[in-house]
């Protein structure tokens, strides 16, 4: 499964995502309730109805879709998230919220899919920050109330991965258990990481030449008319 994150970021990701199915081997996207060009991912959506969409989180670095009052310490005055993970995971750490402001947050972000009509294939997130154990229990609990059957584990085996790659699959593995007691499934092998923002044509084959018995789930990134699209496309 080769699946497109950052689905309504920007238009012209969109774009990429929507030629990367039409004309190539993407399948699947994951649709940010908060970015600047939801509604337009939403339009898409709605006509290539052979594109599964799964929601991607996101915590950081956009407007937040929950109520400004709800989301105090979260959201700066402005309502707007902390620029990156390093910053979510210091306030947190500090105390500045708490999972009260993290359930307000991922509750509005599932909910804007519903009422977009999207039924989700599965849930991941920017920077992968539901791994993170209280965002984790916050996450399990909202997919299970919403009905969602796959969450992301971006355990990926590459070489090249890098320490951050090393942490997110240790995390992964740490997680594993708990989506097994609520039934909530992810794929058996997961590629990506070690070429996350440079998934060349070479980087796409050498990627399919390494696939292995089970579910494969290929995490991309394309923009319109940039190498990724174009190695996705036939």
């Amino acid at each position: 499964m080769v699946n497109a994150d950052d689905f309504g970021l920007s238009e012209q990701i969109n774009r990429g995502i929507e030629s990367a199915f039409v004309r190539g081997i993407l399948r699947s996207a994951s649709i940010m309730p908060n970015g600047t060009a939801f509604d337009d991912a939403v339009r898409i959506a709605a006509a290539t109805p052979g594109l599964g969409i799964g929601i991607h989180l996101s915590l950081i670095d956009e407007q937040c879709s929950a109520q400004l009052a709800e989301v105090q310490g979260l959201a700066d005055a402005r309502g707007r998230l902390p620029k990156h993970y390093q910053g979510f995971l210091l306030r947190l750490l500090l105390r500045r919220f708490n999972t009260r402001q993290i359930r307000a947050e991922v509750q509005a972000q599932i909910s804007r899919v519903l009422e977009a009509g999207i039924k989700p294939t599965h849930l991941d997130s920017h920077q992968h920050l539901h791994l993170f154990s209280p965002v984790l229990t916050v996450v399990l609990e909202e997919a299970t109330s919403a009905g969602i059957p796959v969450i992301r584990l971006p355990d990926d085996r590459s070489q090249g991965r890098g320490i951050r790659g090393e942490i997110l699959a240790r995390l992964s593995r740490r997680a594993l258990p708990r989506l097994r007691v609520l039934g909530i499934r992810s794929v058996d092998h997961f590629w990506g990481l070690a070429h996350s923002g440079c998934m060349s044509e070479t980087n796409l084959v050498r990627v399919l030449a390494r696939l292995k018995n089970g579910v494969n789930e290929l995490m991309c990134h394309p923009g319109f008319s940039d190498p990724a699209t174009r190695a996705l496309r036939r």
